[in-house]
């Protein structure tokens, strides 16, 4: 149903939802599956986990569409930089020095075989009308965690690194993406979408040049194999630049953060869009949160819109709530 507002580009009976972070910490079925484990990548790359973990809210809430189980840290970790999760702190990687460290990307379909495998298993078990979302990281979000060595907020090494080195990592970081992607849409993936996360610390010139651009390419890269497959980008925090990001890159819709004015994107924006409810409300008051998504889809109900959050649902969010927003938005 995702993929269909999407391709049709326009609303169709019902808004359909589905939620960023939807399998995870907050579902009790997940603390089960992963009871004992305490390396996130390694959970990663088990293929029957990860199957087991996409399923699981859809099987819970009913929702419109699975997102594979996955992080967008994986190309980072085929390109030879060992991640690793750190409770408490996130994601931490060897910072790079050089491009000379980074590997081929060639080696990207050997080491995502065993998620490429759950997405051809889920595909399997997944209902027909439902969509199954494969994903990345967009390059320049990938680039800072790889270049920072892990989660910094200043972007203090990645903005002084040597601009020349910057884009070149960049370059073939988007160059291992299009394999990635390329892979999942060959093994049952409906829809993409493109998380770039640390989208909102560039400026104007230097987010055309390290989001758009790659962007740019991979979408053409993808509609070049696959004509008219739907591509969801996400650039959070880009404020005014959502604009350019939809007119220049070749999305097929966008993603919106919760601190994009639902009214303004009505107006600027001239794609599907997909959000955007502050994951904080879902998380902490339930009351508010159900009123502030009717007053969402009020805005968007005459568009092609998909329900989701303005990011992911947070590791404490109550299952009642979610499952409450759910069954409003499925008969609102």
């Amino acid at each position: 149903m995702v993929a269909k507002v999407i391709k049709e580009n326009k609303q169709g009976r019902r808004i359909p939802i589905w939620l960023m972070r939807q399998a995870g910490r907050s579902l009790p079925e997940y603390r089960r599956a992963v009871k004992g484990m305490s390396d996130f990548v390694e959970i990663c790359y088990s293929t029957s986990l990860v199957a087991e973990l996409t399923l699981q809210p859809v099987i819970r809430f009913d929702m419109d569409a699975a997102i594979i189980f996955s992080d967008i840290l994986i190309i980072a970790d085929v390109l030879g930089y060992d991640v690793s999760f750190v409770r408490g702190v996130g994601p931490t990687i060897r910072p790079v020095e050089s491009l000379k460290e980074l590997k081929s990307p060639q080696e990207v379909e050997t080491k995502t075989l065993p998620i490429l495998n759950a997405i051809r298993e889920v595909r399997r078990q997944l209902p027909e009308e439902k969509s199954l979302i494969g994903f990345a990281g967009g390059p320049w979000t990938v680039a800072s965690y790889i270049i920072e060595g892990g989660s910094n907020k200043n972007f203090s090494k990645v903005l002084d690194f040597c601009p020349l080195g910057l884009e070149e990592v960049i370059e073939r970081i988007t160059e291992a993406t299009i394999i990635y992607l390329v892979k999942q849409i060959e093994s049952g993936v409906d829809v993409i979408q493109l998380f770039d996360s640390n989208a909102g610390a560039l400026s104007r010139e230097l987010f055309e040049r390290y989001v758009i651009e790659p962007t740019k390419k991979i979408a053409l890269a993808i509609k070049s194999r696959f004509p008219n497959f739907p591509i969801i980008g996400f650039p959070r925090s880009a404020g005014n630049l959502y604009k350019d990001y939809c007119s220049q890159t070749g999305v097929s819709a966008v993603s919106i953060d919760y601190d994009v004015p639902i009214e303004w994107a009505r107006t600027n924006l001239k794609v599907p869009l997909q959000g955007n409810l502050n994951p904080s409300l879902l998380a902490y008051d339930k009351a508010e949160a159900i009123k502030e998504a009717k007053r969402i889809i009020d805005c968007f109900r005459d568009l092609p819109f998909i329900f989701n959050l303005g990011h992911g649902v947070l590791p404490d969010t109550p299952v009642e709530n979610i499952a409450a927003l759910v069954d409003l938005v499925k008969s609102y």
